[in-house]
């Protein structure tokens, strides 16, 4: 996508030193599920690479998930196993190395299924399909029972995936000649039906793997080597934890990114990050619905995203309910201790208020609310604000990626 061309040149200039001669090899990119993560990891891989001419980024994303794939042939017996698409460049390179145990000993980290891996016999280089087993413990057998061919959860296939990459990433930063025209090393949201445990295990593994690499290069600028290969990391991921434990463990505050997609032009925007910057949701749901509010552009799809927040600070405190939120509430500088609401009529009402329109919203459809309705959000939109010191700095303050596109493009018209 031309468009993306835009962002993957200011990843890439991020990798650049700055005017202390310093430079960074991690940028981080945190972006909410829709907002083009998976294309722009393909279009960063693609970039400026002409038909025939080496692969400069490594990536594992969506695709490289698919280059696993099960083999469920119940009706004719098949015990359940995972096929390897061998043919692939990227799993190419592994041909001739040993790999199984530093595999078993990244997975073990993680979990406890165990893995055999099957090898076509015209092909015993790289294997052809794994199948996975499991020691369970029992009264009856202390000791353990070996259960084989069994089908592992989603989770630990991903898990088992990663670890797989992981042995292609030793490979790159080893030296392996099969990946010597590398440059980029490309993780899009690795974090997928993972718990927050391992969530924080995975998270460390790669910041060591990737702080290792940066050390090994600055030891080797030194000491004065010439011609040094630098491999640069680009991270992406809507994982909260995942990103902020990405975030402390590399210090890459000047080379964390947030993507989203612009809401008129439907087109991702990549904004850097300073430290006010949120990317949880919560907060940033709260700004756009107040940059909706100042813009005077409320549908009713900012009702569903309201009862959101309020639904996730109710689950926080282990209310049952979200009309305790709305305790304290007021209209037209009224609280509802005064009579007419002396039982807590007022919170009852807003809460009937964010129900029902949150139900009556269409979401694909979007119409614009009435001034009745507009005032109503406003009202609990800003009780929320100020109850729960909510600090909300605009997402979209600084100048996008969209605004050089629309230049370039027009002077490269005139021109």
């Amino acid at each position: 996508m031309e468009y993306n061309n835009y962002i993957i040149e200011k990843l890439r200039h991020c990798f650049d030193p700055d005017e202390y001669d310093q430079y960074t090899n991690c940028a981080l990119v945190f972006a909410y599920n829709g907002t083009g993560k998976t294309r722009l990891s393909y279009d960063f891989a693609h970039y400026g690479r002409d038909e025939g001419t080496p692969q400069h980024t490594l990536y594992y994303n969506a695709y490289t998930e698919d280059l696993f794939t099960w083999d469920n042939d119940l009706k004719n017996n098949i015990e359940p196993r995972l096929l390897i698409n061998n043919t692939s460049s990227l799993i190419k390179g592994l041909a001739g190395y040993s790999f199984t145990e530093k595999l078993r000993q990244y997975l073990h980290v993680f979990t406890d299924i165990d893995f055999d891996f099957h090898y076509d016999k015209d092909h015993e280089e790289i294997p052809d399909y794994v199948t996975f087993s499991k020691t369970v413990k029992t009264q009856e057998k202390p000791d353990g029972e070996l259960i084989e061919n069994i089908k592992i959860s989603r989770g630990e296939e991903r898990l088992f995936v990663w670890c797989f990459f992981r042995c292609i990433l030793d490979q790159v930063t080893g030296g392996n000649d099969a990946y010597r025209d590398i440059e980029y090393i490309y993780i899009d949201d690795p974090m997928s039906s993972l718990d927050d445990n391992n969530v924080i295990t995975f998270a460390e593994q790669l910041y060591k793997v990737i702080r290792q690499q940066f050390k090994q290069e600055q030891d080797e600028m030194k000491a004065g080597r010439e011609n040094i290969r630098r491999i640069k990391f680009v991270v992406s991921s809507h994982h909260a934890l995942f990103f902020h434990v990405m975030l402390r463990g590399l210090n890459a505050d000047k080379s964390s990114y947030y993507l989203y997609r612009d809401k008129e032009s439907e087109e991702p925007v990549l904004k850097q990050m300073n430290s006010n910057t949120p990317f949880y949701y919560n907060v940033a749901i709260m700004s756009e619905l107040q940059r909706a509010i100042k813009n005077g552009k409320l549908y009713t799809f900012h009702f569903n995203m309201l009862r959101s927040v309020m639904e996730k600070i109710q689950e926080f405190f282990g209310h049952r309910n979200f009309g305790i939120i709305l305790h304290g509430i007021t209209f037209k500088d009224e609280t509802f201790d005064r009579e007419a609401f002396e039982r807590g009529e007022l919170t009852d009402l807003f809460s009937r208020f964010v129900n029902v329109f949150s139900h009556q919203a269409p979401i694909f459809s979007p119409m614009e609310m009435n001034d009745d309705n507009k005032e109503m959000l406003k009202i609990v939109f800003y009780h929320i604000k100020k109850k729960y010191q909510f600090q909300l700095p605009d997402l979209t303050d600084e100048r996008s990626e969209r605004e050089i596109y629309e230049e370039r493009r027009n002077a490269a018209q005139v021109g």
